[in-house]
Formats: C-alpha cells, sequence, structure tokens
C-alpha cells in the first residue's frame, strides 16, 4: 500500500548510465492519492540540469500486475531513451481512477516503451507501442534475401 507519495512503483536510471535492469515484477500493489502510480525514468537526474547523453541502461522484460488505486497527476509516465528504448514491458490488470474529476489530470505518457497490455487498462494506457522496435531486430547473415 502506497499512501500520498510521490511515485509508486518507479525504476529510474542515469542518463548515460550502462549495464541492464531486467525480469522486474510489481504486483498486487494499492495506491491512494499518489501522483505518479507507475514510473519508469531513464532519464534520472537529481540536479537541476543534466547534460544530455545518449547511452543508457538497457530496461527489458518490466511487468506491472494488478495495481489499483487513486493517482492525482498521471497515471502511467514512461520515459524510456531513443538509443536503448524500454521493451517487453507488460501491463495487466491496471486499474488507476483519478483522485478528483475536476482537477485537470494529464493522460499517460509513453517515450519509446514498447510492450503488450495482457488486459484491458483503466485508464486505457494507449501510447505503449506493442511488440518491438524493429531496430532491436537480431541482426544476422540469414536475415537478407
Amino acid at each position: 500500500m502506497m499512501h500520498n507519495t510521490m511515485t509508486g512503483v518507479r525504476i529510474k536510471t542515469w542518463q548515460g548510465g550502462s549495464g541492464s535492469v531486467q525480469g522486474v515484477l510489481f504486483s498486487n500493489i494499492q495506491v491512494s492519492e499518489v501522483q505518479l502510480p507507475i514510473v519508469i525514468d531513464q532519464f534520472y537526474c537529481d540536479k537541476s540540469t543534466c547534460k544530455n547523453q545518449s547511452s543508457a541502461v538497457a530496461l527489458s522484460g518490466i511487468t506491472y500486475e494488478k495495481i489499483k488505486g487513486t493517482y492525482t497527476v498521471k497515471p502511467v509516465h514512461f520515459a524510456c531513451s531513443d538509443s536503448l528504448p524500454c521493451i517487453d514491458v507488460t501491463l495487466s490488470n491496471i486499474e488507476l481512477q483519478p483522485i478528483q474529476e475536476r482537477y485537470h489530470m494529464y493522460n499517460p505518457f509513453c517515450w519509446q516503451t514498447f510492450g503488450e497490455l495482457s488486459t484491458p487498462t483503466v485508464p486505457q494506457i494507449d501510447c505503449l507501442q506493442i511488440g518491438k522496435p524493429s531496430s532491436n531486430r537480431i541482426q544476422s547473415d540469414y536475415d537478407s534475401c
């Protein structure tokens, strides 16, 4: 249970970082009045300004399931790298409602995030790109005709 926090479940990595995060499962989480319940941030910076870098920590196999409750700003924020998009992100049984409809709420945000919706989500998270980015295809001599 997370109540009145800035973020709920979050993966954050430094710009210019290296290595990988893979095979992570966030499951059975109740949020209440959380600003951003589900977050991936490959552009994390703890200063007022950080140098923009193209390298990133690779993220794959991230699953979010049975995450329910209320949010105050935006239900989902996926900010992934242009050079190393997030892949195999799966959302299942996500039910996030705005705390009050009258306040301005933001739609789910996805940048360079690929994966699947294994069940319908609330709200609809239609920004997730289904499948894998074409640049992540395995290249081999057998690929060409």
